[in-house]
């Protein structure tokens, strides 16, 4: 029997922090993940910098994602469409669906990003070591 999660609170300075990136110009900071959600959901921040990486183009398989333009424009993937979303934006991707998302504006971008049943954060290392020739 899973125990029952704690409340979390997290204010703007707070998460855990990695840096993407060969100039470490793109952020994700965990807000909420793995155990302490019960692998329910992950709650990420996604900052990136002018001609920061985004991810490659991906499929997940069992999760629904959810992003919310914090700070636009920001230019996302959904199948074969690219879009360019301004603050405010939502994004409703469910599994199965090829997505990414990057930074072509002259500013910093920002993206919630809220992954459904399930968590990624212990895949960090491997996303972390992939964006590091980018």
């Amino acid at each position: 029997m899973k125990s029952q999660p704690k409340p979390i609170i997290s204010t703007p300075a707070e998460g855990r922090l990695y840096k993407l990136g060969a100039h470490n110009k793109t952020e994700v900071i965990f807000k909420a993940d793995g155990e302490e959600v019960n692998n329910q959901y992950a709650i990420t921040e996604w900052w990136i910098d002018e001609g920061g990486p985004g991810p490659d183009a991906h499929v997940h398989e069992t999760n629904d994602e959810l992003m919310y333009v914090l700070q636009g424009p920001v230019t996302v993937l959904i199948d074969d469409d690219w879009k360019e979303l301004e603050t405010g934006s939502l994004v409703v991707i469910p599994c199965g669906t090829t997505h990414t998302f990057s930074n072509k504006s002259e500013q910093r971008v920002g993206i919630l990003n809220i992954l459904l049943n399930g968590s990624y954060e212990a895949m960090m290392p491997q996303i972390v070591q992939l964006f590091s020739k980018r």
